[in-house]
């Protein structure tokens, strides 16, 4: 069985500092008791004044953050949700799912041997990992999420970065500007798309329809799906 190195990212601190504030008023005895009245009246106006400021910059804040919020679409945060990495590892530590995916590419190396490969949300790129190391002449591994810049370094950490290109966007805006290889070249056609598109009940995450995408913008005429079948 082949091992891949994954780098989870810095570990963080887990101590909280507490602080404490501690305020204390003590009556001053005055001889213009009224001239210290007026003086502290005149500061507590200008103290509830920048309060007021402050709200209005407040207000003005939500009110931009609203607009932004209105603005972002399902499928923001739907690939928003893949940035995060507990997601990827719940699925990488479904042992039954990734040994599958890995035995299905590394048994069937004569099919991947001096191919290029699609990966469809690649995430941390352990799809486009086994697809080079099962003999891919070029894998490109394409993801939306801001996990393809961990995958990067997971991709370089394991000394694949000679054969998987990874490319950040949306496969449906990536059919029309195209795919490219390492070197920058334009990559017409590809021999192999693998994809782990089902989400629960198959379905949930709506994947299958960017596969689809991907097959009739660039998979060769008897090019493999990789799964290509399923039941439900």
């Amino acid at each position: 069985m082949s091992s891949f190195a994954a780098d989870a990212g810095p570990a963080t601190a887990g101590g909280e500092a507490d602080a404490a504030a501690a305020v204390t008023a003590a009556p001053a005895a005055t001889a213009g008791g009224a001239a210290a009245d007026a003086a502290s009246a005149t500061d507590a106006a200008a103290g509830a004044a920048a309060p007021a400021a402050d709200g209005a910059e407040g207000k003005e804040e939500v009110k931009d953050t609203d607009q932004k919020v209105k603005e972002l679409t399902s499928k923001d945060y739907y690939f928003d949700s893949y940035a995060h990495f507990g997601i990827h590892e719940e699925m990488l530590k479904d042992e039954v799912r990734t040994n599958s995916y890995m035995n299905a590419i590394l048994q069937n190396g004569h099919k991947f041997k001096g191919k290029t490969v699609l990966d469809v949300g690649c995430g941390t790129g352990i799809l486009s990992m086994f697809a080079s190391k099962a003999g891919a002449k070029l894998v490109i591994g394409v993801d939306c999420s801001s996990i393809i810049e961990q995958a990067q370094e997971i991709i370089d950490a394991n000394g694949f970065s000679d054969k998987v290109k990874l490319i950040r966007g949306k496969v449906e805006d990536l059919a029309k500007t195209g795919l490219t290889d390492l070197q920058g070249n334009p990559v017409e056609k590809v021999d192999i798309i693998i994809s782990e598109w089902m989400g629960y009940f198959l379905l949930y995450e709506s994947m299958l329809d960017t596969v689809i995408v991907a097959r009739d913008r660039w998979l060769v005429k008897d090019g493999l799906i990789l799964p290509d079948k399923c039941t439900l």
